[in-house]
């Protein structure tokens, strides 16, 4: 799989090298807190052994590290749980390095992802669970034009309470 070039940004397959950095950034209760596995450290051994599902592009999801030509890896985008039938995918975003955060990088990284589900995977929609208190990620999908189509009331259990979600989502290649 070839890489997927923006402004500031590429996209590109995971590797063994990037072994160490997703385990730092799994490993970060303020990175993970709001992502839908949630925050639970674990051990870069127990990593290695996810790592060859994490770079098989080849079945439902298709991931990739997000990164920046100066500051090398700064996160990571997949699309998952692809019907095609439906031509339905989930969305997962983060941004593992802070001082990329707020900058545009998850909207850059999301339109590159967006436009290869569209004009290579024939994908019609994108859904994303996002935690409603995580007030920066509302905010960007809003902007990227997702809407709400529900929520789930009371779902993640993040930092000793539970947390609404809600369920967005966008249908591809329409405007507005």
């Amino acid at each position: 799989m070839n890489v997927l070039i923006g402004q500031r940004l590429t996209l590109r397959p995971i590797v063994k090298k990037d072994l160490e950095k997703l385990n730092q950034w799994k490993n970060s209760e303020e990175i993970y807190q709001y992502l839908g596995g949630g925050y639970m450290p674990v051990s870069i051994d127990m990593q290695e052994k996810w790592l060859e599902n994490l770079m098989d592009t080849t079945g439902n999801s298709k991931r990739f590290i997000i990164e920046d030509s100066e500051k090398g890896a700064v996160g990571m985008v997949g699309l998952y749980n692809i019907h095609w039938i439906h031509r339905t995918c989930e969305l997962g975003i983060f941004l593992g390095e802070f001082s990329v955060q707020g900058k545009g990088y998850g909207r850059e990284a999301y339109q590159l992802v967006e436009n290869f589900a569209l004009k290579y995977l024939n994908l019609r929609k994108i859904k994303a669970m996002v935690v409603k208190d995580n007030y920066a990620a509302v905010k960007m999908y809003d902007n990227l034009n997702f809407t709400i189509a529900g929520e789930l009331v009371d779902d993640r259990f993040i930092d000793g309470s539970y947390h609404t979600v809600y369920i967005m989502e966008k249908f591809l290649g329409r405007k507005g």
